[in-house]
């Protein structure tokens, strides 16, 4: 099976969990995603995730593959 990496990152890298084995490059991109989730929702317990992050999946040589990014903004008043 082929090998693919979760990086994250706020402006440096605060987490890379070493490869990780997935079918195909779509299976990895929805644990990616998954992931990405339950990091949003455990956020009030997560202080070293700044308003701006992604999650990069990348191959075992640091290719990205696919990136999901998050930017938390305050827009009081906004419609």
């Amino acid at each position: 099976m082929p090998l693919y990496r979760f990086r994250i990152l706020d402006g440096a890298e605060i987490s890379d969990n070493g490869d990780l084995e997935f079918p195909d490059l779509a299976s990895a991109r929805v644990e990616a995603i998954r992931y990405a989730g339950a990091l949003l929702h455990d956020a009030g317990r997560i202080n070293s995730l700044g308003d701006r992050w992604r999650m990069d999946v990348t191959d075992p040589s640091g290719v990205t593959l696919v990136s999901v990014s998050f930017d938390v903004v305050d827009a009081p008043g906004i419609r």
